[in-house]
């Protein structure tokens, strides 16, 4: 069975209360980490080290975490970990500007929706244990597609067609694995609403403390393109639905 590290969670002294508690902590820390970020920008760029090592030194724990720019277009994840292996720390991937050398202060959107990402790992253990359940039941391969084509999409919306392609995709899985997909998505998802949120709050911050390091302010990209409200409702009913049947047949 896979594990999670020390090197990868915050002792229970520091990481306790209620998910809502733990939501606020995350985003805590992200503004400590902002602050701290903030006065390293007295140019354009920073170096991609420097990046890393205020952010372990914001980190109110000795957790293995690797900052990690690449010049392949492609995504952007926070949290890596190989499924042979336990969790032993975090990776940042961060997608390098062309013709530039080092983190932009543009790139403060990315940036503070990925540590975002990483305090909300480091404070939400329990969502981790459902990932490595997953993975070791063969869930997440069963289901990550589905997942990125239908719940964490710019696709058009319709509640409709969503709540049908849901309800026709779990006929494949189990009760324990609809279970285990629907509870890990709507917090995959109430996550990257916070991430978003984070990123946009602290894009227009960074442009207004260095007015003298942009040519004109630019403003974060829309999360509304995701209805992650409409889906996280979607799910939370399909859940509620699901927990009711179970309890009918006993």
């Amino acid at each position: 069975m896979l594990k999670i590290s020390q090197t990868a969670k915050l002792p229970l002294e520091i990481c306790k209360g209620s998910y809502k508690d733990r939501i606020s902590l995350a985003k805590e820390l992200n503004s400590k980490f902002f602050d701290e970020i903030n006065k390293k920008f007295t140019q354009k760029t920073i170096s991609y080290d420097l990046f890393e090592k205020t952010l372990k030194d914001s980190t109110p724990a000795n957790i293995d975490i690797s900052v990690q720019p690449f010049d392949k277009k492609g995504g952007v994840t926070c949290v890596g970990f190989d499924q042979d292996q336990d969790i032993a720390g975090y990776l940042i991937r961060i997608e390098k500007r062309p013709m530039m050398d080092g983190l932009g202060i543009l790139d403060t959107e990315v940036a503070l929706h990925e540590t975002m990402h990483y305090f909300s790992s480091l404070t939400n253990p329990k969502h981790n244990a459902k990932t490595l359940k997953m993975i070791t039941s063969g869930t997440i391969a069963k289901t990550e597609k589905f997942y990125r084509d239908n719940l964490y999409t710019r696709n058009e919306f319709n509640k409709e067609n969503t709540q049908k392609a849901l309800s026709e995709f779990l006929k494949q899985l189990n009760t324990e694995e609809q279970i285990d997909f629907l509870q890990s998505s709507r917090y995959r998802l109430i996550e990257e609403y916070n991430a978003y949120d984070e990123g946009y709050k602290y894009l227009d911050k960074i442009q207004d403390s260095h007015p003298e390091l942009i040519c004109e302010k630019i403003y974060a990209r829309e999360k509304e393109d995701f209805h992650f409200p409409e889906i996280i409702e979607i799910i939370t009913d399909k859940l509620k639905e699901i927990f009711a049947n179970r309890h009918n047949l006993k």
